[in-house]
């Protein structure tokens, strides 16, 4: 067994000695540096994979064997593993197999041959292997998988720290009566813990209270499932467009707050209705869907505080032209601060495709907008918030979800693309092609899967 650390002092080399003596698993892990496992039965390749290693962002250890790599595995906090196929007494597919059971956080990686099918097929089947490489290896693809697999274990463990967060929380909060229906009332758990966590801070102080908000917002976005944080940004562009309204110091703390608060209702829905884009909702599921305006109001305004909040919540997608929801109210009847927070709520959803077919992306929502202004939109709010937009070159929003249907040529994948197994598909930085989309067009259709990107928009 062999150790190899790739950060040494002053940019040196550490040999095995010196790395042995000076290893502190608590220090590298306190440090945020990933180790990574070379196994290999051939020593010119394990040096190969140290001198590979010198300089990147990973600590190295090597094992000669599948049987002192699980030993290695009972002694260290090994991050990924990378194996080589054929090695005697433990094939790697058999070892990545009984790494998964025994620790399933570690990612595996495996080297493999053009001749080694079967075992690459049990490998995906059984070991659930994050990617392969055939050898003989390129530097620059095995060094990029292995990044993609620290930004994957990464945003993993940012998910499961949220999930924790989330059950503490909920833990602590307990539950705030509502005067719902049975069935509303076991959907909307998250939101009575919410409020009692907002009701406790309101009583505190205004920091305190404001803090809360931010707690309920990124659970809203957690769980409505988007990774476009639209709350925040509903928020934060609707204060500005508030501020260059000139409206008053209470309207502007009123809509921070609507912003931040404006999806709450959606919670009450079914899990899947909430990630489903409009444009495919069935009738009786649109009917359900525009109801969360009202149960935001009943939710809201029962929280000391939220009484204003909860009137702009309910009028939030209402339109000037009587064509909105819940009531259908017209222009005169819609208070302004819910204009402004329609405006820029309606912008995000059509930016990120989620509310009329084939409309995503920056160019597309503003069309919209645009052709809307004076009937559904304020067109005074829609000016003001078009000239923020423009000035800030929507850096706020570069990045966006799309589905295969909406991809189009020349858009850039700005996070990896895995497959339900976490096989690697396609890196982040990938210009999308006509081939790479006929191509997961097939595969969706091959495995009975749909995919959803985040993408930019070409400059």
């Amino acid at each position: 067994m062999n150790v190899d650390n790739t950060i040494g002092n002053n940019g040196e080399h550490l040999g095995d000695n010196d790395m042995l003596s000076s290893l502190d698993a608590g220090a590298v892990e306190a440090a945020g540096v990933s180790t990574v496992l070379f196994v290999d039965d051939e020593p010119p390749v394990l040096n190969a994979m140290r001198r590979f290693s010198r300089g990147k962002s990973w600590q190295v250890i090597t094992a000669n064997n599948g049987h002192e790599a699980l030993k290695l595995f009972a002694d260290n906090k090994i991050d990924i593993v990378v194996s080589d196929m054929r090695m005697p007494e433990m094939n790697g597919d058999v070892l990545l197999a009984k790494i998964k059971q025994q620790y399933p956080h570690a990612i595996r990686i495996l080297l493999t041959g053009h001749a080694d099918l079967k075992s690459l097929e049990n490998a995906i089947n059984y070991a659930g292997i994050y990617n392969y490489i055939n050898k003989p290896w390129d530097d620059n693809m095995l060094a990029e998988v292995i990044n993609g697999a620290i930004r994957f274990q990464g945003s993993e463990r940012e998910r499961k720290r949220l999930e924790d967060l989330t059950r503490k929380q909920n833990r602590q909060l307990g539950r705030l009566a509502l005067s719902l229906d049975k069935t509303v009332k076991e959907r909307t758990i998250e939101i009575e813990q919410a409020l009692t966590l907002l009701k406790m801070t309101h009583e505190r102080s205004k920091k305190s209270f404001n803090d809360a908000l931010g707690v309920v917002t990124h659970l809203l976005d957690w769980t409505e499932g988007r990774a476009n944080n639209h709350c925040r940004f509903v928020s934060e562009f609707s204060d500005k467009v508030a501020r260059s309204l000139d409206l008053s110091d209470d309207d502007i703390e009123l809509t921070q707050q609507a912003g931040l608060l404006h999806d709450i209702g959606l919670m009450a829905l079914p899990e899947a209705l909430r990630k489903k884009p409009v444009y495919d909702m069935s009738p009786e599921e649109l009917e359900s869907y525009q109801q969360h305006p009202l149960v935001a109001e009943m939710v809201l305004a029962a929280a000391p505080g939220l009484e204003n909040v909860a009137k702009v919540v309910k009028q939030h997608h209402e339109r000037l032209d009587g064509s909105g929801f819940p009531e259908g109210l017209y222009a005169k009847d819609i208070l302004k601060v819910s204009r402004i927070i329609t405006v820029v709520a309606e912008y995000h959803d059509l930016y990120h495709g989620l509310l009329i077919p084939q409309c995503l992306g920056q160019n597309d929502a503003k069309k919209y907008i645009k052709k809307q202004a004076g009937f559904a939109y304020d067109p005074h709010i829609v000016e003001a918030f078009f000239a923020i937009i423009n000035e800030q070159d929507a850096q706020k929003i570069e990045r966006f979800k799309a589905s295969v249907a909406q991809l189009k040529v020349g858009m850039l994948l700005d996070e990896d693309l895995h497959a339900a197994n976490q096989l690697l598909l396609l890196t982040q930085g990938t210009i999308i092609t006509q081939n790479i989309i006929d191509r997961l067009l097939s595969y969706q259709h091959k495995f009975k899967c749909k995919f959803e990107l985040m993408v930019k928009e070409s400059e």
